[in-house]
């Protein structure tokens, strides 16, 4: 009888019975078995841990709800089909997948065909491994974010200040605070003493219909003060109102959101609102950034708000540096009382350096603490470089103005900080210039972040050494110093042996680990100040040598070798030692001298094309290396000369 039963199980106890005690209690990884019309006949624990639906729910139905797009879902069934009929396992793919939940994840999956020779020919299956990436790729997409909104940081600041038409002015304003967000539409106001009480000097997504109305609308700062004491707030100076708490607001003052979204927890609604405050340099509130129709359809975070928050801040500076300008021509009283309340730093001096007025702001930022011990310092000793002095001068002589100049300034107890300076010369009735006005603003911050853009384009994220676009732009650089003094320069392209066996083994994150101490045994070894790594694609790096002989440069590679070999790696609590193969290039100088009654002293040396042949060179030698056996550094017989002339 219990043969009886044996012989005549179902195809699906079968395959349970065949694959649970492989992958049934897999930690960390869901598989599934899935029949020829793609319906569910296999789901591990740990399916059920990540799609959050239990065998019993899916088992004889397909996926068809889980992916987030169509073509996503199509993709899978080719997969599978191609699994079963053809023998024919799937590339590695990532799709976006949506759990019982609704929570969006994204998975690495790999589709091959099961080997059941209990199973009927037509019971054949495809197996599906899925990796839960979800963190890791959010953690790129972050940086992505961080670096993108860096970019977008360091060009606003520097398209603003050369924006003086106050329309176009607050436009681009508009559509930065669109650029850098999670919204849409935005509505950005600032508070005034008389009715409305605010002025909308910005707005993007907004019908002229209701921006009419909105002009109309009654709102004092009080109101929105009560706002913000009624609704949830976020970040340092922001608050969400959701739509269940809408009646606290004035209905002819907000636009509802256009676009619907899905009614979940942690959803925006269109009737929900989002308001950032903007604040002068005493810490007052001076106008309010109010936005609409989420891009992600999210609530609000900290983390969201956050690039609102900072552009809020440096909107903030522009709309006083802007208030300054109109209350200028008005008077000069309200012009002195706005200037000693911004943070930019103005001043009045003579072309022979003396200062003659000066406001908070520029003393405080030169490190004084009283305005007249700031006033006996002279003009030249403001600068890093008193040259910079020299040349504002000569500008202001020309032309009576130099605009937006940057320059390094340096502060009382000698510390330095990047600065834009604007200034106007102001003559009398013979020409002379008699005193010019400068407005100055502390770019430090700026350029800072500009230098960490420019560091995060020419670094490889993962491994902190520099990316390919460095190695491509720099090593003709090297190779052409090395000819101008007369010099050499090694390169050592290194490979990890069998990296993708232990990749495809242990996974992505011990093959990131592995990649993280190769780059760190290398630049232990190099010489800090001279030598420099990069790497080149994949488990492949390079090292550039300058000044060194092959000689000397093997010695170098052969340290790493030694090094890198001790490290133990201990993936799934196993302990592995990996190795490197190198290969090494090398071009020196060779002067060769024209033939005599030769005019023609040469051609250019084109740099380009002898880095690329000493990058295949060493490529060479690295094969060579490989097929030697691997851990070993192998010299490339051929060398590039390098001279001033060519014959």
């Amino acid at each position: 009888m219990a043969t009886h039963k044996e012989n005549h199980a179902s195809p699906e106890s079968k395959i349970k019975s065949s694959f649970k005690s492989i992958f049934y209690n897999a930690a960390n990884i869901a598989v599934q078995g899935y029949n020829i019309k793609g319906e569910v006949v296999y789901w591990n624990s740990f399916s059920e841990k990540l799609f959050g639906f239990t065998e019993r729910e899916v088992k004889g139905k397909t996926l068809k709800d889980f992916f987030t797009s169509e073509s996503d879902e199509n993709e899978f069934k080719k997969y599978l089909k191609n699994a079963i009929r053809q023998n024919k396992p799937s590339p590695k793919k990532e799709w976006a997948i949506t759990t019982k939940k609704g929570e969006v994840l994204h998975v690495l999956c790999h589709i091959f065909p099961a080997v059941l020779t209990a199973l009927p020919e037509e019971e054949s299956i495809a197996i599906a491994m899925n990796f839960d990436i979800t963190d890791s790729k959010n953690a790129k997409e972050k940086t992505k974010e961080i670096v993108r909104q860096m970019e977008r940081f360091s060009e606003i600041s520097a398209d603003i200040l050369s924006i003086k038409n106050e329309e176009e002015l607050f436009d681009h304003v508009s559509q930065a605070v669109v650029d850098i967000s999670d919204f849409g539409k935005v509505l950005i106001s600032y508070f005034t003493d008389t009715p409305p009480y605010r002025e909308i000097i910005g707005h993007k997504g907004i019908k002229k219909t209701d921006l009419e109305r909105l002009k109309k609308a009654k709102m004092p700062r009080e109101k929105y003060l009560k706002y913000f004491e009624k609704s949830v707030k976020i970040g340092s100076q922001s608050c969400y109102i959701p739509h269940s708490s809408k009646d606290i607001l004035d209905k002819d003052a907000v636009v509802p959101g256009e676009k619907t979204y899905p009614k979940k927890e942690g959803r925006w609604n269109k009737e929900d609102n989002l308001l950032v405050v903007m604040k002068d340099t005493r810490g007052q509130i001076i106008g309010i950034i109010s936005v609409n129709d989420s891009k992600s359809g999210l609530i609000p975070t900290e983390e969201t708000v956050r690039p609102l928050e900072i552009f809020a801040n440096l909107i903030s500076e522009i709309i006083q540096r802007h208030k300054l300008s109109q209350i200028i021509s008005k008077s000069e009283e309200k012009y002195r009382e706005l200037v000693n309340n911004v943070k930019i730093g103005i001043f009045r001096a003579t072309p022979g350096g003396k200062l003659l007025e000066v406001n908070p702001s520029v003393v405080e930022m030169f490190g004084y603490t009283r305005a007249k011990e700031f006033l006996k310092v002279k003009t030249a000793y403001l600068y890093e470089n008193q040259d910079d002095n020299v040349k504002l001068m000569k500008e202001l002589e020309e032309n009576d103005l130099a605009k937006n100049k940057e320059f390094i300034l340096k502060k009382k107890d000698g510390t330095s900080f990047w600065a834009s300076l604007t200034s106007t010369a102001v003559r009398d009735n013979s020409g002379k210039i008699i005193y010019y006005d400068t407005v100055l603003e502390d770019i430090s911050e700026r350029k800072n972040l500009e230098e960490e853009v420019k560091r995060l384009l020419i670094t490889d994220e993962l491994t902190g050494v520099y990316n390919r676009r460095h190695f491509n732009q720099n090593l003709p650089q090297e190779i052409k110093t090395a000819e101008r003094w007369r010099s050499a320069l090694s390169l050592i392209m290194i490979d990890i042996d069998d990296f993708k066996e232990y990749n495809d083994k242990y996974l992505h994150l011990e093959g990131d680990e592995v990649l993280k101490q190769t780059a760190q045994v290398i630049s232990n070894v190099i010489r800090k100040e001279m030598d420099w790594a990069s790497r080149f694609g994949g488990d492949e790096f390079i090292i550039i040598l300058p000044g060194l002989t092959t000689t000397q440069a093997a010695k170098v590679g052969e340290r790493i070798i030694k090094l890198f070999q001790q490290i133990k790696f201990k993936p799934k609590d196993e302990i592995v030692q990996k190795t490197l193969s190198m290969g090494l290039a090398h071009c020196h100088y060779a002067e060769v001298r024209p033939k005599r009654g030769n005019k023609n002293k040469g051609t250019t040396t084109n740099y380009e094309k002898i880095a690329t042949e000493l990058t295949i060179l060493a490529d060479k030698a690295l094969f060579k290396a490989k097929k030697a056996g691997r851990n070993q550094l192998i010299i490339s017989k051929e060398a590039i000369e390098l001279s001033r002339f060519t014959k």
